[in-house]
């Protein structure tokens, strides 16, 4: 079976989370009573209103940042671990 290119699933995997996380960025700011909704349709109907706290520029980068680490980060021990297993 092949083996997973570490470095290329993780890259992909962290530019798809910044991707996701512009988007999510972007329509909060565009229609943030509408992505409150589809977010707490997502939770199975849990009221996340109370949770929202007031977005900045820093803040929505700094999300963006971590965001992509994190999914860097997993897709790097995704295709480590599917390696081991393969």
């Amino acid at each position: 079976m092949a083996k997973l290119n570490v470095l290329k699933v993780a890259n992909t995997l962290a530019i798809t989370t910044a991707v996701f996380y512009l988007v999510c960025i972007i329509a909060v700011l565009v229609t943030p009573n509408l992505t409150t909704a589809i977010g707490s349709y997502l939770l199975h109907g849990i009221d996340i209103s109370k949770l929202i706290v007031a977005r900045s520029i820093s803040y929505s980068a700094i999300s963006l940042i971590v965001g992509t680490a994190a999914g860097w980060l997993t897709g790097s021990l995704f295709a480590w671990v599917y390696n081991k297993i393969a």
